[in-house]
């Protein structure tokens, strides 16, 4: 995205007004403005999120990586490291079912989370990789 300086921006719209007599803007001045959008107008950029995320349901705290992780009822996963008041790595997950995550619990020393759901399934994440994955899931059944 192409940076301008607002200054210029007044200025030029003064140069523009103060020379041209008072006379009605036709129609073929108007070229002048552009109006419609085009790619280079855009830039992606990484979004961060602050805060909880919506409808967290359940956290832990892994005292030895200093990690947090929050579940949602939506399913959602965060984890947030933490490094002594400058920003830390933050990754979001989102379980497969989409159920509340009703419990969340470190393997200290190990790497890994557990996540129990609403849907009575329970999964083992890695957390030594990148991006965080799923390396088991357990799908109980309720008895009547």
């Amino acid at each position: 995205m192409k940076k301008f300086n607002i200054r210029k921006v007044l200025d030029g719209l003064k140069e523009v007004s103060s020379s041209t007599p008072s006379v009605q803007v036709g129609p073929q001045e108007n070229h002048l403005i552009q109006e419609t959008l085009q790619s280079d107008h855009f830039q992606l950029c990484k979004t961060v999120r602050h805060g909880f995320p919506y409808q967290p349901s359940s956290m832990a705290f892994d005292p030895v990586q200093k990690i947090l992780a929050i579940g949602t009822q939506s399913g959602a996963l965060r984890l947030d490291a933490f490094r002594f008041g400058r920003p830390g790595v933050e990754c979001y997950c989102q379980h497969e079912s989409g159920a509340a995550v009703i419990q969340l619990q470190f393997l200290i020393n190990e790497g890994a989370l557990v996540s129990a759901l609403a849907d009575d399934s329970v999964h083992l994440w890695n957390l030594r990789q990148k991006r965080p994955a799923i390396l088991h899931s357990l799908k109980f059944s309720k008895e009547r």
